[in-house]
């Protein structure tokens, strides 16, 4: 036994089993020194507020089949630690009390299998806690996160763990992310959606509807690897469509590919240099050689193989045409289409480039919400590619919407990107006001745009100069032309601006429009000078201001797992985050 005395009557004793500290009241203040006293007469403050993730995070329900949680035991020193370092004031105890963790182990109950036998598994709400923190402390990495969680007493206790209880490593996140799936974080997300409606901050009168373009945590693949890329996919799938599979796919079919490849990606710099088909099938022939040397699978190399199969299914005839201009022709098709499977990055498969804005691209994903109106609460998230059109999402997150709160809302405002037939037909459908900003519909080659063609109340369409236009038959895309009398055009005041390049100088003006959908087009650029629209896009502009708040405290700015799944999963962990956050902001309402 050894013994080491300090002052105020404090000493530290080590025995074979036992580590015995006595600290002296002197040192804490009357108030805690009685608080301490209180906690531990009461059997550790049984209900109190302290001990409360230890009794609810890892509790077990009295269900048949119900999992086995492994039970967290916490030492005294860590109770009188806790006292210390986790103020009843502190923002992350408030969280804490605004999450109905019951309600997390029950909905991810069913995927456990442990009821009876097998080791007790993690508590869900305890990883839960683990990920709802890293979208809260802006940790670089789930690693670095239990990093920081293991040596801070407060983040111990928001988690439920004692600070001497082992914590799990990162594969368990990652395996409870997997596991658990995006549809049940979508569950969560409603449970807490559901507590902002019992508390009055959901009014579902007018929505907004926005969406922001957030980089992959990848490295995007330059012009030439992709183009190095594109020519294995397409030697790959050639040789697939070989007759003898043991042939060697000729020299001059590899460079053919290798210049479609180049023609498709469309950059004007390797399209300019003369050596750059040669110099990528050098290129291919050393990725391939590195692969083989390393003896393993590159995730590219997962993706080609996917993207070359799927193509091969869908195809009934492998001939490869022999002239020269034919097969160039179906070398361009195949080629289109390995494009549009392959990955754009390196370590994201499912991350690709579209464009954010009318200079800037972006290799991710887009990140939507619908916002209700009144308090800033998030009903639906959106995480798509960045090459699947903004105008396809509006929908979806209506639907999720009403699924979470039975009904549709009053309005909703959004920005030109939704400025489209399908979103205002699927807006009319569910009976829901558009204030949609109008889209800017410029023609190629001047002249005026399409927003200078009107309809009468006959429904015929007329010029700028008021002209009526003659409508043709309409062609197998849904755009119906029409053309205006010669003679009007020769003598209009108007045609210099008018007429675009290819129909100067005197025309006739012509012009090819979807009907409805242009109809529908007009209507909302005339419901754009009205006070309704102005009031609801007034709103709208204010809630953008919650990308910023996405990027600056939940790390939205940069998408933090390498799958388009887990990517969704962490869109709703942020919209989960700040619906917590709004919880704190605002007092519920009489």
């Amino acid at each position: 036994m050894m013994e080491l005395k300090y002052g105020h009557a404090s000493f530290v004793r080590f025995e074979e089993k036992h580590l015995m500290i006595q600290l002296s009241s002197e040192l804490f203040t009357a108030g805690f020194w009685e608080a301490i006293k209180d906690w531990f007469q009461t059997k550790y403050g049984v209900p109190h507020w302290l001990s409360a993730p230890f009794r609810i995070m890892t509790e077990e329900e009295d269900e048949p089949n119900y999992p086995r949680w492994k039970q967290i035991g916490v030492d005294v020193l860590s109770w009188i630690i806790f006292h210390l370092l986790v103020p009843p004031d502190h923002r992350l105890v408030h969280l804490w009390q605004e999450v109905d963790w019951r309600a997390i182990n029950r909905l991810c109950a069913p995927i456990y299998k442990n009821s009876e036998s097998g080791q007790r598994a993690w508590a869900p709400a305890q990883m839960f806690a683990f990920l709802l923190l890293y979208f809260v402390l802006l940790v670089p990495s789930e690693c670095e996160l239990l990093r920081t969680v293991a040596i801070v007493p407060l983040y111990r206790w928001f988690c439920g763990f004692g600070l001497f209880t082992r914590l799990p490593d990162h594969s368990t996140l990652h395996d409870f992310r997997k596991n658990i799936g995006v549809e049940r974080f979508e569950a969560i997300l409603s449970l807490v959606v559901l507590r902002c409606i019992e508390r009055g901050l959901v009014a579902n009168d007018l929505l907004h509807f926005d969406m922001k373009g957030v980089p992959a945590s990848a490295r995007v693949w330059s012009p030439y690897e992709r183009a190095v890329l594109l020519t294995a996919a397409m030697v790959k799938y050639l040789e697939q469509t070989e007759k003898d599979p043991q042939a060697t796919l000729s020299e001059v079919l590899r460079e053919q590919a290798a210049k479609v490849a180049i023609e498709v990606l469309g950059n004007k710099r390797l399209q300019r240099n003369e050596q750059a088909p040669s110099r990528i099938l050098k290129s291919l022939d050393r990725w391939t050689r590195e692969r083989q040397e390393a003896n393993g699978q590159a995730l590219w190399e997962m993706t080609l193989e996917q993207a070359v199969s799927t193509l091969l299914e869908t195809e009934d005839d492998f001939t490869v045409p022999q002239t020269q201009m034919s097969r160039h022709r179906w070398l361009k098709e195949i080629t289109q289409r390995l494009k549009d499977m392959l990955s754009h990055a390196r370590g994201d498969s499912d991350a690709r480039v579209g464009w954010v804005s009318n200079v800037a691209m972006k290799c991710g994903y887009w990140l939507g919400f619908l916002v209700d109106g009144l308090h800033g609460v998030i009903t639906a998230v959106n995480v798509v590619p960045l090459d699947v059109g903004q105008l396809t999402q509006m929908m979806p997150a209506l639907d999720v919407h009403r699924q979470r709160l039975n009904k549709y809302p009053r309005a909703v405002a959004a920005d030109s990107a939704q400025d489209y037939f399908p979103v205002h037909k699927g807006l009319d459908e569910r009976q829901i006001q558009g204030h949609i900003a109008s889209r800017d519909r410029r023609t190629h080659g001047g002249g005026f745009s399409a927003g200078h063609f009107t309809f009468d109340e006959e429904g015929q369409l007329r010029c700028p100069a008021d002209k009526i236009l003659q409508a043709g038959k309409q062609g197998k895309d849904g755009r119906t032309p029409f053309r205006a009398q010669g003679s009007d055009c020769a003598t209009c005041a108007l045609k210099e601006k008018c007429l675009p390049k290819r129909q100067q100088p005197d025309g006739p003006r012509f012009i090819r429009l979807r009907l409805e959908s242009h109809q529908r087009w007009l209507q909302n650029r005339e419901h754009t000078q009205t006070e309704a629209y102005k009031k609801a896009q007034k709103k709208r502009f204010a809630s953008e201001g919650l990308f910023g708040l996405a990027s600056r405290l939940h790390g939205a700015d940069k998408m933090p797992y390498r799958s388009h799944p887990m990517n969704h999963i962490a869109g709703l962990l942020i919209g989960t985050a700040m619906n917590l956050a709004v919880l704190l902001r605002q007092p519920a309402l009489a």
